[in-house]
């Protein structure tokens, strides 16, 4: 919906989740890297940054990107600009990032865990959802929405299926 209302939401809106990879393969996803920046990288590889211009990029799990990673993300959030892994190139991007965390960003700034400067950068706008347990007034409508959705996928994905057989 964020990205929908934005001025980039006819751009890609494209996620990752910044818990789930190492930080070297993190920073070549978020930011490509160059044909033989490190072992492996046997082509050249845009980053989603290069990918999602003219649109958003989703961070999920932004409470875990590593320092080195908060550095380039501020460059890239400040001036518009990255670089790929393994160049001195730089790339001019304009991209709304839209982030999501379980983790307390405020407490991680005071503890020094997350850089202060990222974090008001990336704070335009919070939405905090407590967890379910705090709301739990929401259970019966998740309860009637939920099952729905979930048969429907299963019986268009069947239906498919089926037509494929017959056909």
């Amino acid at each position: 919906a964020i990205h929908q209302a934005g001025r980039n939401s006819n751009g890609p809106f494209l996620p990752i989740n910044c818990g789930a990879l190492p930080e070297q393969l993190l920073e070549s996803e978020l930011f490509g890297h160059v044909k033989g920046a490190f072992t492996g990288a046997n082509t050249a590889h845009k980053g989603l940054f290069e990918q999602a211009d003219q649109g958003a990029l989703f961070l999920d799990e932004l409470g875990e990107l590593p320092p080195q990673i908060q550095v380039k993300l501020l460059r890239a959030l400040q001036q518009g600009e990255i670089q790929r892994v393994g160049n001195e190139k730089v790339i001019n991007v304009d991209v709304r990032v839209v982030g999501a965390t379980h983790r307390d960003l405020m407490k991680m700034v005071v503890e020094g865990q997350f850089r202060e400067d990222l974090f008001y950068r990336l704070a335009v706008g919070i939405i905090k959802l407590p967890a379910l347990k705090e709301r739990q007034e929401d259970l019966p409508s998740l309860v009637k929405i939920f099952p729905r959705k979930f048969l429907n996928n299963f019986l268009q994905k069947r239906s498919r299926k089926f037509c494929k057989i017959i056909a």
